[in-house]
């Protein structure tokens, strides 16, 4: 491997690792504390939550199905998730998208091409073939 390769796919994890858990906690525990200090320690729910850990542990119980529902219902219920992922295949250059049935049929003007434009077709072709089986195209790990 070499070392470009190393230190890009090193920042991504770092940021797939910083954003997914690190930011999350640290945002998630700020959140509790800020709230129970708006919202609890300054007021009359003091005598309900005396301590912080009551709250954080009700908030816990609480906000944790309840983010599993919203989540559940964000990837199967909504059109959010699908255009999320649409626009996120259109946008990576690895990824190639075949819709069935769609484009089925091209029609090329083969008296107008040259031996090489008619090879590159071929090639082009037999990879689309491969793709419509289900197989691989391009760099294999």
């Amino acid at each position: 491997m070499n070392l470009e390769r190393i230190i890009f796919r090193s920042w991504f994890y770092l940021r797939v690792g910083y954003g997914t858990y690190i930011a999350f906690l640290i945002g998630f525990v700020s959140n509790i504390i800020v709230i129970y200090k708006l919202a609890v320690a300054d007021t009359s729910l003091v005598s309900v939550f005396p301590h912080l850990t009551e709250f954080t542990v009700l908030a816990v119980v609480i906000a944790s199905p309840l983010s599993v529902i919203i989540g559940l219902f964000h990837m199967r219920r909504t059109a959010a998730f699908a255009a999320d992922a649409s626009v996120s295949m259109e946008a990576n250059p690895y990824v190639y998208k075949i819709v069935p049935g769609k484009e089925r049929e091209v029609t090329v003007p083969g008296d107008k091409l040259t031996a090489e434009e008619k090879q590159e077709l071929e090639r082009v072709l037999a990879k689309a073939d491969k793709l419509l089986m289900g197989h691989s195209v391009g760099l294999n790990k």
